[in-house]
């Protein structure tokens, strides 16, 4: 137990400055309830520029919040829509990398291209789309997407993506619906941890990612094991 804690502790600290800050902002949207995705945006120097996590179903801020997350409330408020509405229009976008937690959807992707974005990279496919894998290929146009490829984080970011279905409506959620038969022991995994809420406590007590993932370490590092190659 103690080898898999120290796995999840020393695998966050590799991760790309761009996954971690993603990561983070998947971790913030778990805690305010909604869907849990997180986005960051970098320069050439792996400076981070833009961060952003879904908004799209929090209440709409005051005028404070909404110089944040300009989108909230909205159904264009994606978490990598609320990065890129951060980005000042004289930067040179192509020479920028666009981290998020889960593959762009066709609306993000696109908006990528017509900004263009230089590069995506993404932690985790996205569980709520089971299009052919020739069709999600196609948004991306002429920019570079490159999957990070690391299952023990594909499973983490899937599950934090999934959480908030599986504790507002369980079993019975569309997301866990659509992969149960795909994903079964990411699925599993994300039900028996949405029980007792164990990661929304430690979400909403500000407790860091790394370390809220920590007693749950053996669950995630099995589940792991089936992550798609």
């Amino acid at each position: 137990m103690l080898d898999q804690r120290r796995r999840v502790v020393d695998s966050w600290n590799a991760l790309p400055v761009g996954a971690r800050i993603a990561l983070d902002q998947q971790w913030v949207g778990l805690a305010a309830g909604g869907l849990p995705c997180g986005s960051a945006i970098l320069n050439a120097d792996e400076s981070i520029l833009a961060a952003g996590r879904n908004h799209a179903y929090d209440p709409p801020g005051e005028i404070e919040s909404r110089a944040h997350s300009p989108l909230q409330h909205t159904r264009l408020a994606h978490a990598e829509l609320n990065a890129m509405a951060l980005l000042a229009t004289e930067l040179d976008h192509a020479s920028l990398t666009l981290w998020s937690t889960q593959h762009p959807c066709a609306m993000c992707a696109a908006a990528v291209r017509f900004i263009g974005i230089g590069k995506v990279r993404f932690v985790a496919d996205d569980p709520s789309d089971d299009s052919p894998a020739g069709v999600i290929v196609a948004t991306r146009g002429g920019v570079s997407y490159e999957a990070m490829g690391d299952p023990l984080w594909w499973t983490i970011s899937n599950l934090l993506f999934l959480y908030n279905s599986a504790l507002q409506k369980g079993e019975d959620a569309r997301n866990l619906r659509m992969n149960r038969t795909r994903y079964p022991e990411l699925v599993r995994l994300t039900l028996d941890l949405a029980k007792q809420d164990a990661l929304g406590h430690s979400a909403r007590s500000e407790t860091r990612l790394p370390l809220a993932l920590e007693p749950h370490a053996d669950l995630i590092v099995h589940a792991s094991q089936f992550a798609p190659s």
